[in-house]
Formats: structure tokens, C-alpha cells, sequence
């Protein structure tokens, strides 16, 4: 009897240590960056296997790529077990480690701040270090599957470069001008100040000019993007080269997105629903995407507002009748339909069909209220 105690209980402790999964969790900044390597184990225990913190620069990453070789090989020799290398978005300090990863063929995740500060919250990890963080997100790696990473295109990088630099510009240009405005009604009105904001503002216009022409040549040496989006804003009244050049360079050319409701997800104008028993609050979009997709598609929905014949011109006015005192509801109603409209001609490589939309694409009462239902003021 005491043999097969001990033998039951030297099978269970074999089944504890059994791998199920392996991860490596990255805490990444400006100089370093913090690694850890782990494993799940079949009674669902997170264990250690190595930790140790790299230079953030080439010598250091391929310092890193090699330690990574190695326990990956010594804790899963025959590469059947699951596998992720996870971190965080950083700005722009993690690009050079993701893509020396992605090029050396490893399963890399890059997961947004907010999600893996919710999950290191909901693991009961409250306290922040560098070292912390890495073993957080190692632990995530393990039990959870993260959507893999791929680098965006060469071209659509620096068109998507280009557009982030002239709406910085924009806005500088923007604050400038409220100065101006501010200084013009001040009870203390300086001319010499005043005349150096305007000089400002005409190099701003004279920058902007510039960025745009370098925008228009990097759209015209790409011909294959050039004759799917030249189609699409030619058809679509009320929809600007820009902005049609901005969703499709933030999303890669809609390269990860297997459908539309991941887009719409992406671009933060997914609905959130908070309802409990018999309270029931007013929904609202989640503003957890792209948030220069929803900017440029903003100014964009005012727009086709102004035209009878735009598409869901006559959807945005039967909204905004309904609602007369959230403008906005109306706005981000069509927001979202615009995002899949252009979503969907781009991947059918077509134009958009007037006279298709007038026949097929009229919204009954019933689905109205039903739009109405799901969306709320920004």
C-alpha cells in the first residue's frame, strides 16, 4: 500500500512539471530592455526559466536573439509547444527589437499599454519596475494568445510617416494660430510677438506645402496602391485623398483585418454596452483604437454631411433629425460606415456604385433605431 502512495504521488509530481506552453515577456525602453522566459506548466503554474536585461541597441539584440535560441531550445528541443514572445507598444523604442525577432522568424506579439497594464492589474501586480513588468508579460505570453506581428511595407511606412508629420504641423499651426487670437484680444497687445507668430505660421504653411507634394510622390510611385485608392475617391463624394490615404497607411492596407468588425474595433468606433439588472446606461464607442483614423474620418463624415447626393447623406440627416442635440451621434454613425465602405472597395478593388448604393444600401425605420441603439456621442 505505501509503494503505490508512492508511486501515485511520484506520477503527479511528473505531471506538474510537464511544459504545456512557453512565452518571453519584453519590458522595453529608450537603452535597455528587460527579458524573461517562461513556461505553463500542466497544473496551470507559471514558472521561471531565465531572466536578464539587454542593451537597446544592435549588439545587444543579437546578444538577446542568442539567449533566446538558447532556452528555447533547452526547454522545448523538439519546438511542438506553443510559443509567443510578447511586449508592449513604446513609442517607438521596441520597432528595431520587433522586427530583428520577426526577421529571425520568431512568433512575435506586440500588445497595446492599456491591455497589459489591465492584465498585470488582474494578476495582482500592482507595483512597477522594469524587471516586473518583463515577468508580467512573460506570464501573459504563456496563457494567453496574442495576435502575431507583421512589419508594415516599406512604402506604406513612409506614407503613413509623411501623413503623421503634416498633421503634427497642422496642429503646431493650429496653436499658433490661437495664440494669435488670444494676443489680439489681450488687454496688452504686443506687435513685435505678434508679428513673430505670423512668420511662424507662414513657415508652417510653407512646411505643410512641402509634406504634401512629398505625400503625392510617394503615392504616385506606388501604382498598385495608386489605382485601387484613385478609384475609390474618385466614386465616393466627400472623401479626400488624405483621408482615404491615412486609414489605409494606419492599418498597413488593412493587412491584419480579417473582417470588418476588426477594423471598426481597431479604429476605437466599437460599441460599449453597460447594462446591469435593470440599469441600463446610454452606449458609447470605445476610443481604444487608432485614434488618427477617427480624426481624419471626422473631418471627412462633416463633409459628406454637406452633400445631398454623398453617400449616407440621407442616413446622416434622419439620424441628426432624430438627434438634434448630439450632433455627434451622427457623425460617428457615419464614421463607421464610411470605414467600412472604404475597407471594402479597397479589398474588392472596385469603385463605389451610386446607383448600387440607392438600391440596396436604403436603411429601413427598424434598422435606424437599431443604429441609434448602438451609438452614442463620442
Amino acid at each position: 500500500m505505501t509503494e503505490e502512495i508512492h508511486h501515485f504521488t511520484k506520477q503527479t509530481d511528473t505531471m506538474k512539471n510537464t511544459i504545456t506552453r512557453l512565452g518571453c515577456g519584453l519590458d522595453i525602453s529608450k537603452d535597455k530592455f528587460d527579458v524573461c522566459f517562461g513556461v505553463m506548466l500542466s497544473d496551470a503554474s507559471f514558472v521561471i526559466k531565465g531572466s536578464r536585461s539587454f542593451a537597446n541597441k544592435k549588439a545587444g539584440i543579437n546578444e538577446f536573439l542568442v539567449w533566446l535560441g538558447k532556452n528555447h531550445a533547452k526547454h522545448n528541443p523538439t519546438g511542438e509547444l506553443p510559443f509567443q514572445v510578447v511586449m508592449e507598444t513604446t513609442g517607438v523604442y521596441h520597432e528595431h527589437v520587433c522586427l530583428s525577432l520577426y526577421e529571425a522568424s520568431w512568433p512575435v506579439c506586440v500588445e497595446v499599454s492599456s491591455r497589459v497594464k489591465r492584465y498585470l492589474q488582474s494578476i495582482g501586480q500592482y507595483s512597477k519596475t522594469d524587471k516586473l513588468d518583463a515577468k508580467g508579460i512573460c506570464r501573459l505570453a504563456c496563457e494567453r494568445k496574442v495576435t502575431l506581428w507583421r512589419p508594415f511595407s516599406p512604402k506604406t511606412m513612409a506614407i503613413r510617416t509623411a501623413i503623421r508629420h503634416r498633421k503634427s504641423l497642422i496642429d503646431n499651426k493650429n496653436r499658433l494660430g490661437n495664440q494669435l487670437h488670444a494676443l489680439s484680444h489681450s488687454a496688452n497687445k504686443d506687435s513685435n510677438m505678434a508679428a513673430s507668430i505670423k512668420r511662424l505660421v507662414k513657415a508652417m504653411d510653407k512646411e505643410i506645402a512641402k509634406i504634401e507634394e512629398h505625400i503625392h510622390e510617394l503615392y504616385e510611385a506606388d501604382p498598385v496602391l495608386k489605382e485601387r485608392l484613385d478609384a475609390i475617391v474618385k466614386s465616393v463624394k466627400g472623401l479626400g485623398l488624405v483621408t482615404a490615404l491615412t486609414v489605409v497607411a494606419e492599418t498597413n492596407g488593412f493587412d491584419l483585418f480579417q473582417n470588418a468588425k476588426q477594423l471598426v474595433s481597431y479604429a476605437g468606433l466599437d460599441i460599449i454596452e453597460n447594462a446591469s439588472g435593470n440599469s441600463t446606461r446610454p452606449t458609447k464607442i470605445s476610443k481604444r483604437g487608432n485614434a488618427r483614423i477617427r480624426n481624419a474620418l471626422y473631418m471627412c463624415a462633416l463633409t459628406m454631411g454637406k452633400y445631398k447626393d454623398a453617400p449616407f447623406a440621407g442616413f446622416f440627416s434622419r439620424i441628426r433629425a432624430k438627434n438634434p442635440k448630439i450632433y455627434k451621434i451622427a457623425n460617428v454613425a457615419v464614421q463607421r460606415k464610411l470605414l467600412v465602405l472604404i475597407y471594402t472597395l479597397f479589398k474588392n478593388n472596385t469603385s463605389f456604385d451610386p446607383a448600387y448604393n440607392k438600391q440596396n444600401i436604403q436603411i429601413s425605420s427598424s434598422e435606424l433605431n437599431s443604429e441609434l441603439r448602438e451609438i452614442a456621442a463620442a
